[in-house]
């Protein structure tokens, strides 16, 4: 089903680096009958190799296709998770089928009813006209999405990378390599800003999770709210009272949640990436307390690219 419905944004679109609040975001919104969270990550639209990469002929028809029967169909720890959980088996291959034979003629009509196909039927299950997703790759392909929905609102979730950091290392099937988890955000954060310096400025709301958590709840909800032009905010204003806080977003305890010698480490390199953003012109990522001594180091230091722990010993 293709919604034809222009009185409000649709679909929405979270996305961030890993660990930013993307699925706290998500569920955040889906307080509001309006729109139903997809549970999974769908990641066929987005992810690499997905519908973006296919529509701007950075894949092939049928690689996409593969992927969307393989390995997005079920994924996860036991293969639990994927798109198994979002759309039956036999709805998705008829949809790939339709996609293929319209591709042709018109891919993005193609793309859009794919996944609409996808995706739908779960919003109208649970009596809903829209749907929510949280796929971090989301805002990397931004242009692309926001090509295929004009309508479509984003939600761009950003936190401090220390904390980023301290989150992946503590998550599990992620990575216990301190520097690839660093690496990973600040590598994000580029992707990120060369995404958003190409799409509709009024199609992007950026929230840092702990201004919503903690520091400016009020003001950041309100944000919210009017980005996505919510005209009953009472049942998304009850669900963040209750559920959104400081304490569950572990505001301010990276330090806590990391080895000493490691939160040392992770400071000293995010106030030096933090420095070399600000001269390529990246405003919006999180800024570091003030640091008298880090920050002159930090300017004193070139910037070179975050490596991992096994390149780094052979690079030794």
């Amino acid at each position: 089903m293709t919604s034809s419905d222009d009185a409000f944004p649709q679909p929405i679109f979270v996305g961030g680096s890993a660990r930013t609040g993307t699925t706290m975001m998500g569920r955040l919104i889906a307080a509001h009958p309006r729109y139903h969270r997809i549970t999974v990550e769908a990641r066929f639209h987005s992810g690499r190799g997905g519908l973006c990469d296919l529509l701007n002929d950075r894949t092939t028809v049928d690689r996409f296709v593969d992927a969307c029967l393989g390995r997005w169909w079920a994924r996860g720890i036991k293969d639990h998770s994927g798109l198994q959980g979002v759309v039956e088996r036999d709805s998705l291959e008829a949809a790939l089928e339709r996609f293929r034979a319209e591709f042709q003629r018109d891919r993005w009509e193609a793309g859009r009813e794919l996944v609409h196909a996808v995706l739908d039927p779960a919003a109208q299950q649970a009596g809903k006209p829209a749907w929510v997703d949280g796929t971090g790759a989301n805002i990397l392909e931004g242009p692309t999405l926001a090509r295929l929905f004009p309508r479509a609102r984003f939600i761009h979730m950003i936190r401090d990378g220390r904390a980023v950091t301290a989150s992946i290392l503590r998550k599990r099937n992620t990575t216990d390599d301190l520097e690839e988890a660093f690496g990973h955000w600040a590598r994000r954060v580029l992707r990120s800003d060369a995404a958003l310096r190409q799409m509709p400025p009024e199609a992007v709301l950026t929230i840092f999770l702990d201004d919503l958590t903690a520091h400016d709840r009020e003001g950041t909800l309100r944000r919210l709210i009017e980005h996505l032009e919510l005209d009953d905010e009472a049942p998304v204003r009850n669900y963040f009272e209750r559920k959104v806080s400081a304490q569950e977003a572990h505001v301010g305890a990276w330090r806590q949640r990391m080895a000493p010698e490691d939160a040392r480490w992770v400071d000293r390199e995010y106030r030096r990436v933090l420095a070399e953003l600000r001269r390529r012109g990246v405003t919006w990522a999180p800024q570091a307390e003030p640091n008298p001594v880090a920050e002159l180091t930090a300017r004193l230091r070139p910037w070179t690219r975050v490596r991992g722990t096994a390149e780094r010993k052979r690079a030794a």
